[in-house]
């Protein structure tokens, strides 16, 4: 199995919500400080970081990178490079511009959401849950375990923490900007699963998407809207890099990222109770597998392959 720059940033991330998580938990079920949490997080993610690179370093072998347009005489594959690189200038405008537009705007987002509130009473509190954030006083009544199990405030946190930043900042306008960013990567990775090695094919793809992301900017509840006033949100990380990386990780049967999908989900998004979208997706696709195996004609194709 190979690994590429899409899997490492996405991956990467993903881990870094599991050890979050981790953190979390043991300031919730413990009651260790906030102070204390942040600090585990912020020693699991160095550990992370050298175990990384001293795997790297092991497995590291040395290749060149050819791009080889094959079938084509010089001055066609020059056309098609020329072609890619002036595709590659406007898609980075374009996504230039969208980071613009998040940290420009003066709108979120906000109904029904308390990040913000949930976050400053961490790192007011020192601890994690245990003051409401509506009202500042001791909850009364024992928060849902589905609800207290998820993460993202504390990441969040941290993130104010070690960078000394506001927490609006951080969450209405580095976070958005960050989830754009992967999501871009996510959609690429599932691009180059679908076109291959084609780089005009895959850079188009991203351009459709993006412009589907202006397009889509005019209502709650569209991916568009999501990402320019809501890319703090659980349900937008989840829509924008966990899915698309998801049926790249099926379509390619990279079942770590799967589960890795899965899994960050279930830290993120209060939805179903646990039994979230991508673990939907998930089981569909293996539903959809199976029954497709059933017909002759698959059979003998796998059986040749």
């Amino acid at each position: 199995m190979t690994f590429r720059t899409s899997d490492i940033l996405i991956g990467g991330s993903l881990v870094i919500i599991g050890l979050t998580e981790v953190a979390h938990l043991a300031g919730c079920l413990l009651g260790w400080s906030f102070l204390t949490v942040t600090d585990l997080m912020l020693a699991g993610i160095v550990v992370m970081v050298i175990a990384a690179i001293l795997i790297s370093l092991i497995r590291h072998k040395k290749a060149v990178a050819v791009t080889v347009i094959a079938g084509k005489t010089a001055p066609e594959k020059k056309k098609v490079l020329r072609t890619q690189q002036i595709l590659t200038g406007i898609l980075a405008f374009f996504i230039l511009l969208q980071i613009l537009r998040i940290l420009t705007g003066e709108r979120a987002w906000l109904d029904g959401d308390m990040t913000l509130e949930t976050v400053n009473t961490f790192l007011k509190e020192n601890a994690i849950y245990t003051v409401d954030p509506l009202t500042g006083v001791p909850y009364t009544v024992a928060m849902p375990l589905r609800l207290r199990i998820l993460c993202l405030p504390t990441l969040y946190g941290a993130v104010c923490r070690w960078t000394g930043m506001g927490t609006a900042d951080v969450v209405y306008r580095l976070i958005p900007c960050v989830t754009l960013l992967l999501g871009y990567v996510a959609y690429g990775r599932l691009a180059t699963v679908i076109f291959g090695e084609d780089g005009t094919k895959r850079k188009t793809f991203l351009l459709i998407v993006g412009i589907l992301f202006c397009a889509g900017a005019y209502m709650p509840g569209v991916d568009g809207f999501d990402i320019f006033y809501g890319g703090f949100r659980g349900v937008t990380i989840r829509a924008m890099v966990l899915l698309p990386y998801l049926i790249a990780c099926l379509m390619e049967r990279k079942y770590f990222g799967v589960v890795l999908c899965v899994l960050a989900e279930a830290c993120m998004v209060w939805t179903l109770y646990g039994a979230g979208v991508c673990l939907l997706v998930m089981l569909g696709w293996i539903v959809l597998h199976k029954l497709l195996s059933l017909f002759p004609g698959r059979r003998k194709k796998e059986a040749a392959g």
